[in-house]
């Protein structure tokens, strides 16, 4: 007798039961979904503007292309993802928009080079790393599936920051941003922890962030709207992050609106169902009501 658990990109977790030479369905994390509305995700890579070969994975909305487009980079950023379950992605494919999740540099699974040339010879975040971003858009607007004046950058943690980046960068291809649980400074977020690390890790993250782009002094040239949402007990990137951060797009009258999760921490997985909703139903209005002339 087994219990067997099986999760893909169209399969948000389903329990089975293997008994007496028979395959039974036990269950559902979300019964409610069925595979056959689920978007397909797709691998794909694409030549970065130096000429490195970058991976990722698109979620294809149902529908004819080309598609309003939304990038959504990873956390960490030295990590990884697969083809998997995604809600965020899925949430979105629902909606009609295209997800591309870039693997950009520095993301691991893809060898030791990959990874430290985002930051073995100075960060690179906001640099190559954002190109890597930027060109797979670009990638997918060439190939015909996006539209090149709808595109969306929405990022999480490491991807909030990428987020704001790519809010003040030029040329422009987004039409706006979503930037959740930022990291706006990224000299006070290595402050938080720098007297304990050692080794590696210091290599990586001094190196990373010494000379990244910090949005926190990019501010002024923010040239597309921005949605900020953070989490008001956030304990990984607490929120002196995003309140430095409105303080200079209220200073400089930059486009831009704030959502705070009451009692959310930092992690996508600790958010509770109506923090869930509130991310969701706001963003989806702001895609269609407020990223850029007529919306997304």
């Amino acid at each position: 007798t087994l219990v067997v658990y099986n999760y893909g990109p169209k399969d948000p977790g389903t329990y089975y039961l293997v008994k007496d030479g028979a395959l039974k369905t036990v269950g559902s994390k979300q019964p409610l979904l069925k595979s056959e509305d689920l978007a397909e995700v797709k691998y794909t890579s694409w030549k970065a503007r130096d000429g490195r070969e970058i991976f990722g994975y698109v979620t294809m909305p149902k529908g004819e292309a080309p598609f309003p487009l939304i990038v959504l980079p990873h956390g960490g950023p030295f990590v990884s993802e697969t083809v998997s379950w995604d809600e965020w992605g899925q949430m979105l494919a629902n909606n009609g928009y295209m997800v591309l999740q870039p693997q950009y540099r520095g993301s691991t699974n893809y060898g030791l080079d990959y990874y430290k040339s985002a930051f073995i010879d100075g960060g690179q975040g906001g640099f190559k790393m954002q190109d890597d971003k930027d060109d797979g858009a670009l990638h997918l607007i060439e190939e015909g599936l996006a539209d090149k004046d709808r595109v969306a950058l929405f990022g999480w943690s490491y991807g909030g920051y990428a987020a704001l980046v790519a809010a003040s960068r030029t040329p422009q291809i987004h039409q706006c941003v979503i930037a959740g649980a930022a990291v706006s400074d990224t000299l006070m977020q290595v402050g938080y922890y720098s007297n304990r690390m050692r080794g590696a890790s210091e290599i990586e993250q001094i190196n990373m962030w010494r000379d990244s782009v910090n949005p926190i002094d990019e501010a002024e040239k923010v040239n597309v709207p921005v949605l900020l949402i953070h989490g008001s007990v956030d304990q990984r990137v607490p929120p002196a992050h995003v309140r430095k951060y409105l303080d200079k797009l209220e200073k400089y009258n930059k486009p831009h609106e704030y959502v705070e999760l009451d009692g959310a921490d930092h992690f996508s997985n600790t958010l509770f169902y109506e923090h869930q909703i509130a991310l969701y139903e706001t963003m989806i209005d702001y895609l269609k009501s407020d990223c850029g002339p007529g919306g997304l």
